[in-house]
């Protein structure tokens, strides 16, 4: 077992202290500095990354929710994954040095862990049948980019960022169906394409021979709640559908009702409905 996942086991334990575990890895994933396993990241890069993000998320954290917002990370670790837990007052997100070194996962898609992690916390409805504080980990997907990126990369220079990224006119063409303006087709884009970072890290982690991709929408449609881990398929499409959804990142998801600051069928919604493949409406 995951010796982080024997962590959270401890923590959980404990009653100030609550531990979401990260991902179920089968055998432990290692990636070093010098592996050939390895991106181009650097150290100095992924810190300045977690620094940022701990930076422009903590007044929103220390305001709507009087809580203190923690970022840990250990470039040191080989491990490829991260985790969200809470003691007390305080938020805490860590993330490892061998996830940040996957070949899958760019500057972008480190972001959006780190959003999935904080998605965790304030992801809202559903939230995990064995860990009642944690929002579901589709539901920290749609999260990441429907209000955690969105709010991120808002004043960002988004079309620079794009520069030499290649866009499927899938992407592309989904994007300007949910969007009018330009800044939010190419905002829409950049966070389809981080969704995407992370799905191809899943993909590999799950010795998946199929390429999510946003032209091949995963078509499974679950008779109860996964509140745990989809695949990597499944993944890119919550990710994306968040991205699509115009409802406004001002409006927090509720801890008990689907339907508020989220896109629904019974809203009369199109684009952006968290997928079937692992959400299961009560409605």
């Amino acid at each position: 077992m995951n010796y982080i996942i024997l962590l959270c086991f401890f923590l959980y334990g404990l009653n100030s202290i609550a531990c979401d575990g990260g991902m179920p890895l089968g055998e432990k994933v290692s990636i070093g500095e010098n592996s050939i396993f390895a991106n181009d990241m650097k150290e100095q890069q992924f810190k300045s990354i977690l620094k940022d993000f701990e930076k422009f998320f903590l007044p929103m954290v220390e305001s709507d929710n009087n809580r203190e917002l923690v970022v840990i990370g250990s470039w040191a670790s080989n491990t490829v994954n991260a985790f969200a837990e809470k003691i007390d007052d305080k938020v805490y997100i860590t993330i490892y040095g061998g996830l940040a070194r996957h070949q899958a996962i760019t500057e972008d898609g480190l972001v959006a862990t780190l959003c999935h992690e904080l998605g965790h916390h304030f992801g809202g409805y559903p939230k995990k049948s064995t860990n009642r504080w944690s929002s579901a980990e589709g539901q920290a997907d749609y999260y990441a980019t429907m209000k955690c990126l969105r709010r991120y990369w808002a004043k960002a220079d988004n079309k620079k960022a794009l520069e030499g990224k290649v866009i499927s006119d899938t992407l592309k063409l989904k994007c300007e169906q949910s969007f009018k303006t330009e800044d939010q087709q190419i905002l829409c884009q950049r966070m389809g394409l981080a969704g995407r970072s992370v799905s191809l890290m899943i993909q590999a982690l799950d010795h998946d021979s199929i390429e999510p991709k946003f032209e091949t929408p995963d078509t499974l449609r679950v008779r109860a709640m996964n509140y745990m881990h989809p695949y990597a398929q499944c993944r890119l499409d919550t990710y994306f559908n968040g991205a699509l959804c115009p409802v406004s990142e001002t409006i927090e998801f509720d801890d008990d009702e689907e339907t508020t600051g989220a896109c629904h069928q019974k809203n009369g919604d199109i684009f952006g409905l968290r997928p079937q493949c692992w959400f299961f409406t009560r409605l």
